[in-house]
């Protein structure tokens, strides 16, 4: 029964983003534009809807819906168990993280972020393979999909009122998986990954911060390993190119924040002139270049995608501005 209580608890939360107008009906415009995946057609939802629609109102409730696909776990059924339980015990966690983190000792503060790195890994383990096997299943049912035409959200609303289905949600997903939005929102329809990142990033921030005390007008006793260095690259994108760019990128990254002397890495897309641009600080530009050995290096794996414009170049700066004490 628990278990039960639980499925139902994630679902209705899911479900309740299809209710646009929330007022617990879910019409078929809303329906379609939340299910539309790229894949199916309009006939075939259409179907779905009403096979759900067992009081053939013309909508469906939230309710209805997780009846429906608690029908349908099979092999999920066991992650569903839990899901709700890892939710629950990972948003206890942030809370109290960041409200004792700042007067946490320094060997503290050193301790926390070691374990908020290393959940992030272990969700990260987890996502990836499941994305990978969602993008493949989403490819192969195009390629079996024959001549039926997808359903978009704007063959049945007007073009104001579309909101993006599950193939837009996934879309946006990628495209901020660089976020730094607030630490925690309140709702459960927040990933895990994306609540495990936005503190981290917080922790970071407060440990980690520009030191504007480091800042001195003149410092005569100063030795050339009281550097840190920060390195920049930015480049236009072929417009065909920016999905294969983003995965480069974030494995990029995550190798980068995995290796020796990598401090701090941040992209940002300047939409105003379309480009992207990747800010790293490492502790010396030798770990810096010893991790672009051996042609790993960002820029010369993406040659292929640039369009045109490149800027890549690095400077040193006092680690003092970096540092902060406890």
């Amino acid at each position: 029964m628990a278990n039960q209580e639980n499925q139902s608890s994630i679902f209705l939360d899911v479900f309740r983003r299809a209710d646009k107008k929330d007022n617990g009906q879910i019409s078929w415009e809303e329906f379609v534009s939340f299910f539309a995946d790229g894949v199916m057609g309009k006939e075939e939802l259409e179907t779905l809807f009403k096979q759900i629609d067992t009081h053939n109102t013309n909508y469906i409730d939230p309710g209805e819906l997780c009846q429906f696909f608690s029908q349908h776990l099979g092999e999920f059924k066991q992650i569903y168990d839990v899901v709700e339980d890892l939710h629950t015990k990972i948003n206890t966690a942030l809370h109290t993280t960041a409200k004792t983190y700042p007067a946490e000792t320094r060997m503290n503060k050193f301790i926390k972020r070691f374990l908020m790195k290393e959940v992030t890994n272990q969700v990260s383990a987890l996502q990836l393979p499941l994305e990978s096997a969602s993008e493949g299943m989403d490819e192969l049912a195009k390629e079996e999909s024959g001549d039926t035409k997808p359903v978009e959200a704007s063959d049945v609303l007007k073009k104001s009122d579309v909101t993006p289905g599950r193939v837009g949600r996934r879309a946006k997903r990628q495209a901020s998986n660089q976020s730094q939005n607030s630490i925690f929102d309140g709702t459960m329809s927040t990933t895990l990954t994306a609540q495990v990142d936005r503190l981290s990033t917080l922790l970071d921030r407060l440990e980690h911060g520009v030191n504007t005390d480091g800042f001195v007008d003149e410092d005569l006793e100063a030795l050339a390993s009281d550097k840190y260095y920060l390195v920049e690259f930015e480049t236009n994108i072929k417009g065909d190119s920016k999905e294969v760019f983003r995965k480069a990128m974030r494995t990029y990254i995550e190798g980068a924040n995995n290796a020796e002397g990598c401090l701090s890495t941040c992209v940002r897309y300047y939409k105003d002139i379309g480009s992207f641009a990747l800010y790293e600080i490492w502790d010396s530009e030798e770990n810096f270049k010893k991790y672009n050995s051996d042609g790993t290096k960002f820029s010369v794996q993406m040659k292929e995608y640039i369009d045109g414009f490149v800027n890549n170049k690095g400077l040193d700066f006092p680690a003092s501005w970096w540092k902060k004490n406890a």
